[in-house]
């Protein structure tokens, strides 16, 4: 199993790790003797290892149901915190409650402790169902349409000590929100239930699923369904099992629940619940009204019980001291009925206090320095737990964010209705993505050494619906963040229009440049590894060092400048007299990566492996992915894309197996490396055959050349094929399925994007580009907006490693495709029936509507016309004339469609979670790796074009 998680939980329960922690701790085992995975398993028992709280502490995460918190369990964590940790406790964006410094030899007593006064941190942590909330202030409200304590309490139960609900393939999220009202947080979770009011009979939950914060972003789908109260837990536990039984657990950083929603889609999911409920779930029509704003926690709010209120106190940044706590339980139970509540904004509350003691319930509160006044700022930052104790942390937060939000009172800045969150990596604990101001931790290196950086985000969250943030600078000092709000607050206040948010001012101004860029016109960014110089070439680190296994904070960023010149080399091309060429200065090449190279006019890779330099092809075989990009390790070099490996000595391909390198004789001589060109096939290695397969012909070179549009024709609403005059053969069109790269000029700089040819080969006079618009983006919108018939437009192709080659690929076919993903399936059938080529071919197709449909008419008559061409369409989103297929393509309808699908070559091009579930269901279908095609981009996340 490719995911090492997954090894070590099949190989021990999380569970069952509770004996092992008795035992270190009676005999105070360091951290560092602790096996990693037990480690790991501690977090299902709640105990978290913080290897930077020197010399190795623990962190207790403890669940708190619906923000449900009583005096005596407040008190209780307060002692806790005194008597064994650093006496910080905070509350989080969940509303657990977390209690730092625990050495090895405290966590059994700290469970008893727990146990005693009814609360627990059982499952708070990895592969678990993490704290199920509820709007902190349920049951207190005289407006809230259902109270959902007992609800989240019920959920709860149906998970807690389950050893098969405690295996998931990754964290999941649950809330639920009684009001009528549903705040930005609500829209981020794995599964939301949110009430709404019906003309008859008690109020109904709309169901979301699927959202999240993390590396990956995305809001939640809305379920066109109506959840009954009575219905939530069985629904919930349908959509458990839908996620443990079709959740991948092959790679971690697909494995949340959301890729699985975008593979099976809406429809999906609809039928898991339709075929497993005991009940049918009735249809809705109306979907959730989108937030438009966040909770506001802080200060007094009546309740509806008349004459009682509850005390919401301002919390900053979600960390209190051990005295606060155990003050704040006390002040319950003195002025109210000893209850408090935990709120997902950081805060916590006091409630059921009489009105005749409010003045002094607050008189208390500030002199444990709480207060239910807070300033704009307050009111309106966040930051999650930082380097100070996380272990993947890159920045410190809290303490950056407290000096951050003291400079900005200095400047008398004041947020009115702009939010900013902190989070310390991609991970995003403090919901950056969905904040006004969101700032992402980094690490940058800079000439006089490194810092602490952050990206900034601008024009999340509330702006008329909920919106994800887009990149506005990166990699800014923290020096520089004071100056840098200064000026995109000002620059809101002076020129936005009456009305208009500071979210809805910045994403109009913010375009994001560049989704699925091309290797040759996107360079991600190259972090290095402090430790041991390992570069690493993403948008974000890694959690941990492939190389020396260093976690996310000993990674920083290169300035460009520096990143440039330690990622390609551009040699001289004067041959020697043995024939060999200049590649590179040995002193470029790392010994744990890559370095890509031009050598007379060859794109090649160079690697060190046991002190001899080897140079094999620069693209991956498989679909052109950059190998020098990948990693290097004991001789086996791996895929960037999709980890192909292969032996860096002998080129062979060693997982799978049948696909090859070219390899070059190299040498080094006084600090040089050369190469001989006219490389050879790959070697037979003798522990892992490999199957000889007939070398892929090679498309030609591509060209630059500006063409004329003749033509452009709608196809649906939202897309276009621009049809470009080739008849000079200035582009030297090759093989169906490349692509070519679009250059526009946009305010004075030229932006290149790249589009599928959708035309055929066989008509190289013309080449069409099918183009779907993106309204958020700069290169189509200015396409659709700006090229007329007769306008001239630079182009660079063709170019890619995905493209059908019939003498190569002789089985029959299977296209599969979605979206805007069919432009190189169209050129694919538009080269075969043009050479009439009668083997048999599936099309297979994916829209939203029946107005989405691209080529339609044209697929359908060839279908009519040729027997052994098949059509099939499935819409995703089905009106209700549609006759055929509903649903998003999946393996198992194409097994249906498609007769002995093992024999068949497959091509398929669509968004990347769907590309990589096709995928994994045509291997379990029998079709070997080396006959599966996918479209793979470099994608940059938070991009679009």
């Amino acid at each position: 199993m490719s995911n090492p998680a997954e090894v070590w939980k099949s190989e021990k329960h999380g569970f069952d790790v509770w004996p092992d922690v008795e035992k270190y701790a009676a005999a105070g085992t360091a951290m560092k003797n602790i096996d990693q995975a037990d480690l790991e398993r501690m977090k299902w028992y709640g105990f978290f290892y913080r290897k930077r709280d020197a010399p190795g502490r623990y962190m207790n995460r403890i669940r708190v149901t619906a923000g449900e918190l009583s005096a005596s369990q407040a008190k209780a964590i307060a002692h806790l915190a005194y008597d064994f940790g650093h006496g910080v406790i905070d509350v989080t964006t969940r509303a657990n409650v977390q209690v730092q410094g625990l050495d090895i030899q405290h966590l059994p007593e700290v469970g008893q402790r727990l146990a005693r006064v009814g609360l627990s941190s059982k499952q708070t942590g990895h592969d678990n169902i993490r704290n199920v909330f509820a709007h902190p202030f349920s049951g207190l409200m005289a407006d809230e349409l259902i109270d959902t304590r007992q609800l989240c309490h019920d959920i709860t139960a149906l998970f807690l000590d389950s050893r098969e609900y405690s295996d998931l393939p990754r964290k999941m999220n649950i809330c639920l929100n009684g009001t009528e009202h549903h705040s930005a947080h609500f829209w981020t979770q794995d599964i939301s239930f949110l009430a709404a009011p019906v003309a008859s009979g008690g109020p109904r939950f709309h169901l979301l699923i699927g959202g999240t914060q993390g590396q990956t972003p995305h809001l939640a789908w809305w379920l066109p369904v109506w959840v009954e109260p009575n219905q939530v837990v069985d629904v919930t536990r349908s959509i458990l099992d839908l996620f443990r039984a079709k959740g991948s657990r092959e790679k971690r950083g697909a494995a949340r629940f959301c890729f699985l929603v975008e593979a099976i889609g809406v429809a999906g999911v609809l039928d898991w619940l339709e075929s497993r409920l005991p009940f049918r779930l009735e249809p809705c029509n109306e979907r959730p009204a989108p937030a438009q704003s966040y909770d506001d926690l802080i200060g007094w709010f009546s309740q509806r019980d008349p004459g009682l209120w509850t005390m919401g106190l301002n919390v900053s940044l979600g960390r209190l001291t051990w005295r606060q706590l155990e003050g704040l339980a006390v002040l319950s139970r003195k002025w109210g009925d000893g209850q408090l509540r935990t709120t997902h904004e950081q805060g916590i509350a006091v409630i059921n206090i009489p009105s005749r003691h409010r003045q002094a319930a607050a008189t208390d509160a500030a002199a444990l320095g709480l207060s239910v006044h807070a300033d704009l700022l307050d009111r309106n930052s966040m930051a999650c737990t930082g380097s100070q104790f996380c272990n993947i942390a890159v920045t410190e937060t809290k303490g950056q964010m407290f000096q951050l939000l003291e400079k900005l009172r200095k400047k008398q800045i004041k947020l009115e209705g702009i939010r900013i969150h902190m989070s310390g990596c991609p991970s995003s604990c403090a919901q950056h993505f969905t904040a006004d101001i969101g700032l992402k931790g980094v690490r940058v290196r800079r000439l006089l050494g490194t810092r602490e950086g952050f990206d900034v985000f601008l024009g999340g969250g509330v702006g008329g619906q909920i919106e994800m943030g887009r990149p506005y600078r990166l990699g800014v000092d923290v020096d520089q963040l004071p100056t840098l709000i200064e000026e995109v607050v000002g620059e809101y206040y002076l020129r936005h229009r009456p009305g208009q948010s500071f979210s809805a001012f910045w994403r109009e101004r913010l375009t994001d440049d560049g989704a699925k860029a091309r290797e040759d016109e996107y360079r991600p960014p190259v972090w290095v590894c402090e430790n041991c110089e390992h570069r690493h070439l993403a948008v974000d680190p890694p959690t941990f060092c492939p190389s020396c296994a260093g976690l996310r904070r000993f990674f920083a960023r290169l300035e460009e400048g520096q990143a440039e010149a330690a990622e390609v080399v551009s040699p001289p091309t004067s041959e020697r007299a043995d024939g060999y060429l200049f590649a590179a200065d040995e002193s470029a090449l790392q010994s744990d990566a890559g370095l890509a190279v031009s050598v007379g006019g060859q794109d090649l890779a160079l690697f060190r492996v046991d002190g001899q330099v080897r140079a094999v092809s620069a693209l991956c075989p498989h679909e052109g992915a950059p190998l020098a990009q990948g990693t290097i390790e004991n001789g086996i070099i791996t895929c960037p894309w999709h980890g192909w490996t292969f032996d860096a000595c002998t080129g062979c391909a060693l997982e799978p197996a049948g696909q090859q390198l070219n390899r070059y004789e190299a040498l080094v001589e006084d600090g040089k490396v050369f190469v001989k060109l006219g490389g050879t096939g790959a070697s037979l290695c003798p522990e892992k055959p490999v199957v000889t397969v007939k070398p892929r012909s090679v498309p030609n070179r591509s060209a630059v050349a500006t063409l004329t549009v003749r033509e452009i024709i709608d196809e649906t609403p939202d897309v276009r094929t621009f049809r470009f005059d080739n008849s000079q053969g200035q582009i030297p069109l090759d093989r169906p399925g490349q692509f070519v790269n679009v250059c526009v000029a946009i305010e004075g700089r030229d932006i290149w994007r790249s589009f599928t040819v959708s035309s055929s080969p066989t008509r190289p006079e013309m080449l069409d580009l099918t183009i779907k618009l993106n309204r958020d983006g700069q290169v189509s919108r200015h396409l659709f907006e700006t090229i007329r018939p007769g306008s001239a437009v630079k182009l660079r192709g063709p170019q890619g490693g995905f493209y059908f080659d019939p003498e190569q690929h002789t089985e029959p076919l299977v296209l599969i495709s979605a979206g805007s993903g069919i432009t190189p399936m169209i050129s694919i059938a538009r080269f075969l029936k043009d050479t009439g080529d009668r083997r048999s071919c599936a099309f297979v197709y994916g829209a939203r509507t029946a107005d989405d449909i691209i080529a339609q008419r044209e697929c359908a008559q060839w279908a009519s016309e040729m027997t052994h061409f098949r059509y099939y369409v499935t819409l995703s989103q089905p009106g209700v004339d549609w006759q055929g297929a509903c649903g998003r393509i999946d393996a198992e309808r194409i097994r249906q469609w498609v007769d002995d699908l093992a024999r068949c070559r497959c091509f398929v091009c669509g968004p990347d979670q769907l590309m990589d579930h096709i995928r994994v269901g045509l291997l379990d279908a029998g079709v070997v790796a080396e006959r599966i095609h996918t479209e793979a981009f470099q994608t940059q996340k938070l991009a679009r074009v």
